[in-house]
């Protein structure tokens, strides 16, 4: 019996597995082209349409000069101003709310709100439109976030043009989001018309190209996703983006909305995230942005309002959904309720394929033993990628440093490949033990029993499992013992697996690549059932070449230059000193390792030390002795000192003598500072009191040339050493040695070059 087996496995099936890779790749192909943004709509695009051709005219009107605009900066009051013209040009009125706001962490800023409207007062039912409008000090923030402006006053023209929406429109265009959602903050607590919202759709991005992704949702979803979906030409999305987000300690002005304690809002937040090097940086630039990405950025938030703006019935459905879209063409989605169901759906269904083949008894699967090892075959080819990818990622982080890197094809394709040897060479090995129909079994009870659990613990994932499973019960018992019993699923699989593979380098860098591998090799155990009968080729040759494919893959990795003009290095220079010492330094932070010619310039020490006497011990660069500059440090002048029930009220004018648009006072822990008011607006601590660990900063990120005045109440009424800094833009003439030594694969983030001028002083 075994020796007349194997010629019919080889005949019936032989053909399964080389079937199976070629339609992966052609998946793969499909995949791609879908996930490129429509190509930008001319100037003669109909009025009612989003064009991207004029969103990107608007854009260059924005983005001027290309200086960076951070808040409180003569280049984003002309931003602002270009805004408001904008805005009166399309027949709206807009109007500006000022005011002062501080974060938890103890920026605070003056800031300037746009905010304008379509239709009447409402009673919860507006919905809202909104970008940012300010900038990093590093770069002029076109991508992050005049992209999203720009795309906020396109859609507003074209909401003009078009019928008049059912709902009121509102349109907000904030300012400080970049120091710490402060413009959303101002508007949710501050402005009437904040009541009125029942819906937000927010722009963002993340880098300056590719697709326009709906990566998250607040309030109930059901509803929105369902009308969003209805009515966008591509859209791209998936719950699993929702949900991982949510663990993500990344923020938008969305979260204000998300987080507001009095009001229930819901919304939809766009952004994209292809050429992430870009972001923060001084190549965020108008043309580094793909005009697509702005088209597709307005598809979506056109779509998304016309959607949201019709009709009366409340956007709150009170249920969550499941969704993911099929290749941009539509949207597949059901109540998250109807989750745990589907789910044991599927694993009874894939229980019945399995019962059915135990009934046949044609040599396959050898009994519930076959099954158990298909099912150890399928969880091992999972663990043992994620060891070998852990491995391999530690190797390449240790060669090329960096979270992204110039060209990572190479180092994709080594997870990819690597992930196919193994999943290949432990099905080979496996199926002497379980057979191909024991494999199949043990596959597809590892997908549905996942499933199964995703479905408690994290329902937005757990589509990825469950689809492709329901789909394999179903050919399990229509074609049983057939290749296309695997086929089948293993298609559906790639086709919902691939949208989510290909973009986690771009959204996560190289701590993706692990999670990368991890996942490909889940996703090729839907093709390992079809390698018992794939005959020498599949069994041996495939493995052996997949894995030598890897090792060049990532050889051609570690032997590749990590950075270029295209995907640049982050690199930041600061130049710091502290009043009343003899000694200067240059800070420099960045991807490591740093250009050798910087570090030469600079004669950089080998240790990356604490930047700052005050701390924090995670914030520390490469430092070398600079030339002492001879600039006056700030001032701390103590306006009323008084002292009650063993507190002490300071009230206290921060000024910065050389008119640095940032300054701070640092206290230290003795202090026990309980409360802190800047320019009268309370600063809402995470903690305060005697057990506060470490020093306290309370920042003025838009200072004035007369002063921040500040108020604190201490639990200490003894004196103590505090410090006070002020920062600026640039680097004095004797850093020019140090930024000729940057080269062009290197740029300035985030803060940017800066000047930093510290204060010991005892109050």
């Amino acid at each position: 019996m075994a020796m007349s087996a194997e010629p019919v496995r080889e005949e019936r099936g032989s053909w399964g597995l080389v079937l199976g890779l070629v339609l992966f790749a052609l998946a793969l192909l499909a995949v791609l082209a879908r996930l490129e943004p429509p190509a930008p709509r001319g100037t003669d695009t109909p009025a009612a349409e989003f064009s991207g051709a004029r969103a990107v005219e608007l854009l260059r009107s924005l983005a001027g000069d290309g200086s960076p605009h951070p808040s409180g900066s003569p280049a984003n009051d002309r931003i602002r101003e270009t805004i408001v013209a904008e805005l009166r040009r399309l027949g709206y009125e807009p109007t500006l709310q000022e005011g002062v706001v501080c974060t938890p962490r103890g920026n605070c800023a003056r800031l300037h709100n746009v905010v304008a409207r379509q239709g009447g007062p409402s009673q919860g039912r507006a919905v809202l439109l909104m970008a940012h409008y300010d900038s990093v000090q590093a770069g002029p923030g076109v991508g992050d976030d005049l992209s999203g402006v720009a795309t906020v006053l396109e859609t507003a023209r074209a909401l003009k043009a078009g019928p008049p929406p059912e709902r009121p429109v509102i349109l907000l265009i904030t300012d400080g989001e970049e120091i710490g959602l402060l413009g959303a903050e101002l508007f949710v607590n501050r402005h009437p018309w904040a009541a009125e919202v029942e819906a937000v759709v927010n722009l963002e991005a993340r880098g300056t190209s590719g697709p326009s992704l709906m990566f998250e949702t607040i309030g109930d979803d059901a509803l929105l996703v369902g009308r969003y979906a209805g009515a966008a030409p591509r859209p791209i999305t998936s719950s699993l983006y929702v949900t991982i987000y949510e663990t993500l300690p990344n923020d938008t002005d969305l979260t204000v909305f998300k987080n507001h304690k009095d009001r229930r809002y819901h919304g939809l937040n766009f952004a994209f995230i292809r050429s992430p090097a870009h972001y923060h940086t001084s190549e965020d630039t108008v043309d580094n942005l793909s005009p697509a990405s702005l088209q597709h950025h307005g598809d979506n938030a056109l779509a998304a309002m016309r959607a949201l703006s019709t009709g009366s019935q409340s956007l709150a459905s009170g249920s969550d959904a499941v969704f993911f879209d099929v290749l941009g063409f539509g949207v597949v989605r059901w109540p998250k309720g109807w989750t745990l169901a589907i789910a044991i759906l599927a694993l009874v269904l894939v229980v019945l394929a399995l019962l059915a083949s135990l009934r046949r008894r044609d040599g396959e699967p050898r009994g519930g033993r076959g099954v158990l090892f298909g099912l150890l075959g399928f969880l091992g080819a999972v663990v043992v990628t994620a060891l070998l990818a852990v491995g391999l990622s530690m190797a390449i982080q240790g060669a090329t440093p960096g979270l992204w890197v110039d060209g990572p094809q190479p180092e994709i394709a080594a997870f990819w490949l690597l992930a196919l040897a193994v999943v290949v060479a432990l099905a080979a090995a496996v199926s002497r033990r379980s057979g191909s129909a024991g494999l199949w079994s043990g596959v597809w009870i590892g997908w549905s029993v996942l499933g199964l659990a995703l479905a408690v613990l994290a329902p937005g994932i757990s589509y990825l499992f469950l689809v492709p499973a329901l789909i394999a019960g179903i050919a399990g018992l229509v074609f049983p013992g057939k290749a296309a019993a695997s086929l089948i699923p293993a298609v559906v699989a790639a086709l919902l697996w691939m949208p989510i593979l290909l973009p986690l380098y771009d959204g996560l860098g190289k701590p993706a690549l692990v999670v990368i591998g991890v996942l490909a090799a889940a996703l090729f155990t839907s093709l390992a059932p079809l390698v018992p009968d794939s005959g020498r080729l599949g069994r041996r040759l495939l493995p052996a070449a997949a894995f030598v494919l890897a090792l060049v893959s990532a050889g051609v990795a570690f032997a590749t230059a990590p950075y270029s003009e295209e995907t640049p290095q982050s690199v930041s220079i600061q130049h710091y000193q502290e009043a009343g010492s003899t000694e200067a330094r240059w800070l420099v932070r960045g991807n490591r390792p740093l250009p050798s010619a910087l570090r030469e310039a600079a004669k950089l020490g080998e240790k990356y030390e604490t930047a700052y006497p005050w701390g924090p011990p995670n914030y520390r660069a490469f430092q070398a002795p600079a030339p002492r500059l001879e600039l006056p440090a700030p001032q701390v002048s103590v306006l009323e000192d008084s002292a009650a029930g063993g507190k002490r009220r300071l009230r206290l004018l921060l000024t910065s003598n050389r008119q640095a648009p940032n300054a701070a006072i640092l206290l230290p822990p003795e202090a026990k500072l309980e409360s802190a008011r800047v320019e009268g607006q309370e600063v809402p601590l995470r903690s305060s009191g005697p057990g506060m660990e470490g020093w306290t900063e309370i920042a003025m990120l838009t200072m004035r040339p007369e002063g921040v005045e500040m108020e604190v109440v201490l639990g200490a009424a003894q004196p103590l050493d505090w410090y006070v800094y002020d920062m600026s833009p640039g680097l004095p003439p004797a850093g020019d040695p140090l930024l000729k030594a940057r080269p062009p694969s290197a740029v300035t983030f985030q803060d940017g070059d800066t000047t930093l001028i510290a204060r010991k002083l005892r109050i």
